[in-house]
């Protein structure tokens, strides 16, 4: 298990070193973002991502990999059950699921103390590259305080659905994870309007008409309920520029975020902060099953409870999860990540050639340009580093491709 920590994260910081450089080299701006991208933002931009990535290897080296050595050669997991154990005064206590919330209660006190110095030295050293509203020092204690309180109770039922599911259903676990996951993203697709939309914003008309009608064009066009498609008005206006669609079947939606939006597709342009003006455009399942066959054949492996320190026959459920997620899986869950990376850049790829299809393309080369300058992404990443750590092309990737088909077509 240390073997396989150290080599994880040192082919991750092999990345970032690759990264460093790939961005290091690029002293002045690509000259196909130039006109939305200033040289001194660039720079400013460069030497944040710089700082940023030198952090995160320091970070991964101190934080993840040597105390994550020590953790498990001397047997911080055993012990911090057994803290757990003595922390059950009553005998109902005593119950592996009460036992489990107090472990799993006292290891997140103990990696947030971990992870302060970082968070620390993030927040004072690294320079935040967006203007962001300062709130309240009421206002934040408020809200951590409640989200505080809404992470104990939430993770409290997770830790006790899990205990009682590995109880119950023993050899059967890993079905009862399987049904479990497949009804709860049933219930997340019902509910997203109601619980997760309500958090991120409220749904608003969209004002701009010359707007409207074009997307009413083209949701007619690829067959799409227009009625699904939504406006949000994100709480927090330095939101990234984001739209997404979930769903299946009948319950297919589109949420458009209003900073996607030009003036975040206002009328009034009073209500706006200055720098909010002009930003905005115009006009896996076999992983799960995998996983969990895998999950369920080293689960019950006595020898990997005694290799972080149990004694024999002791093996809690809840760090079971934890010691089989976080450490023996790591290869399958850093290849499986790697495979998923790849698909969703595909699929990326492939509604870039739908849109071009459609004769969208100069429209979708015009919004990439201002959405990656806008949202201040760097466009230059190593493409090693970028294939195990992006969820989507580079910009500059997303326009050769662009580029390429127009070649085709023109030939």
């Amino acid at each position: 298990m240390i073997a396989v920590l150290v080599v994880d994260n040192l082919w991750a910081v092999y990345l970032l070193i690759r990264e460093i450089i790939a961005v290091h080299e690029v002293e002045k701006v690509p000259s196909v973002i130039s006109a939305h991208l200033p040289q001194e933002l660039f720079n400013k931009m460069r030497t944040y991502m710089i700082h940023k990535s030198w952090f995160s290897i320091v970070n991964i080296l101190l934080i993840v990999v040597f105390s994550g050595i020590m953790e498990l050669y001397f047997g911080f997991y055993p012990w911090l059950w057994k803290v757990a154990t003595k922390c059950s005064l009553s005998k109902w206590m005593q119950h592996e699921a009460c036992v489990s919330i107090f472990f799993v209660l006292l290891l997140s006190i103990y990696m947030t103390l971990k992870a302060c110095p970082g968070m620390l030295y993030s927040k004072m050293c690294l320079s935040d590259l967006h203007k962001r509203g300062t709130q309240s020092w009421t206002r934040r204690i408020g809200c951590e305080i409640l989200e505080t309180i809404l992470a104990i109770i939430i993770m409290s039922l997770i830790v006790v659905s899990i205990v009682f599911m590995v109880l119950w259903l023993e050899e059967y676990t890993a079905v009862g994870l399987y049904v479990q996951s497949l009804l709860l993203t049933v219930l997340l697709i019902l509910l997203v309007p109601f619980l997760i939309d309500p958090i991120l914003g409220r749904r608003v008309p969209l004002e701009n008409l010359t707007l409207l009608s074009e997307l009413e064009h083209l949701t007619n066009v690829v067959d799409f309920p227009m009625h699904q498609v939504h406006i949000l008005r994100v709480n927090d206006p330095n939101a990234s520029s984001n739209a997404f669609f979930y769903g299946c079947c009948c319950l297919k939606r589109i949420v458009i975020f209003d900073t996607l939006l030009l003036n975040r597709g206002r009328k009034d342009l009073s209500s706006l902060e200055p720098e909010e003006v002009g930003k905005g455009l115009r006009d896996s399942q076999l992983h799960m099953i995998l996983m969990l066959c895998l999950f369920h054949v080293l689960f019950s492996h006595g020898p990997i409870y005694q290799a972080v320190g149990f004694e024999e026959g002791l093996q809690p459920i809840i760090v079971g999860f934890l010691i089989i997620f976080g450490f023996v899986m790591t290869p399958y869950m850093t290849l499986s990540n790697f495979c998923m990376l790849s698909a969703t850049r595909h699929f990326e790829y492939q509604a870039d050639s739908f849109a071009w299809e459609m004769g969208y393309s100069k429209d979708l080369r015009q919004a990439l340009l201002k959405l990656y300058a806008d949202n201040l992404a760097f466009p230059i990443t190593d493409p090693c580093y970028s294939s195990w750590n992006h969820t989507h092309p580079s910009m500059l990737d997303r326009l050769n491709r662009l580029e390429k088909l127009q070649q085709r077509r023109s030939s």
